[in-house]
């Protein structure tokens, strides 16, 4: 686990759109470098965004925390099961992290470590619950192409998900890594279908999570597309009319065959245009768009 030249250049831009107050920071595991300070500070130019990192470092031997310092942090922890690279916190994430660490960061960061950990859930809500209001959770995490990396890779709705406003959260980008692009990714719930893709080179998940307010109860996640179809079926077992929705569509929901309706579904994702990059096929242009991150 580390940062690597594009992890950075993805905290780079978020420092630079989003103002990041890095403050407080965890990061899960210590996080290696991959990068050099001459390439950290020529990243930082290029960006536009100021750096000084309080000492150098040496590549793929030297830890993140100077490289943070760089960007704004005051303080810095590291969590870890085991203290091996010396972390701050010695703590397994299968488990609920006690109460006295929860509100106490502004920033949480994964380089690479949640999907080596099993309990993905209990994991994801200590880190919530351990950010402040106001905090940000940074993860750069994989997303296709890197099966036995570790244990999981992810998709983007479970990230859209559970960092909901139910939960005290709001996404504020989420971006997916290829080798030579970034495209920026839109919710599912937003495109009103599933943002599959087929890839053929390894793909990774930069995301960008603010915790906006306390949540009374963790609200478990739920695919969107079935809460859609769910309620569909609702509307239609009960003969109502769905919140915003016209009168002309709840009678052709009413009286169109299934059939008919999936057909006019899959014609309509047929016809949406592709994004066209290296090593992807079928990432619709409605849930993947091609960026920039730079300027």
């Amino acid at each position: 686990m580390g940062l690597t030249s594009k992890s950075s250049e993805f905290l780079f831009h978020v420092q630079k759109r989003y103002g990041i107050a890095w403050g407080r920071t965890l990061t899960l595991g210590r996080q290696q470098m991959y990068i050099t300070p001459g390439q950290a500070k020529a990243m930082a130019v290029r960006f536009g965004v100021p750096f000084e990192a309080r000492e150098e470092w040496k590549t793929d031997t030297g830890f993140c925390e100077s490289f943070l310092h760089g960007l704004g942090a005051e303080a810095i922890d590291s969590m870890d099961v085991s203290d091996y690279e010396g972390a701050t916190i010695v703590h397994d994430l299968n488990e609920p992290v006690p109460a006295r660490l929860h509100g106490r960061f502004d920033c949480i960061l994964d380089g690479g470590t949640i999907e080596h950990i099993f309990h993905f859930p209990n994991a994801i809500r200590s880190c919530m619950d351990m950010l402040a209001t106001g905090g940000h959770y940074v993860a750069i995490t994989p997303a296709d192409n890197q099966m036995g990396h570790g244990f999981y890779q992810f998709s983007p709705e479970l990230y859209f998900r559970v960092f909901s406003p139910e939960n005290g959260f709001e996404v504020r980008t989420m971006l997916l890594q290829t080798p030579t692009d970034w495209l920026e990714v839109t919710d599912p719930r937003v495109v009103g279908q599933r943002g599959t893709l087929t890839s053929s080179v390894p793909l990774g998940l930069a995301i960008l999570a603010r915790k906006v307010g306390a949540s009374q109860r963790f609200h478990v996640p739920q695919q969107s597309d079935y809460v859609e179809f769910w309620s569909k079926s609702e509307s239609v077992k009960n003969n109502t009319v769905r919140e915003n929705e016209s009168p002309a569509r709840h009678l052709m929901r009413m009286y169109v065959p299934l059939p008919l309706k999936a057909l006019f579904r899959r014609t309509q994702e047929r016809m949406q245009p592709k994004v066209s990059t290296p090593g992807l096929e079928g990432a619709a242009g409605a849930s993947y768009r091609r960026i920039s991150i730079e300027g």
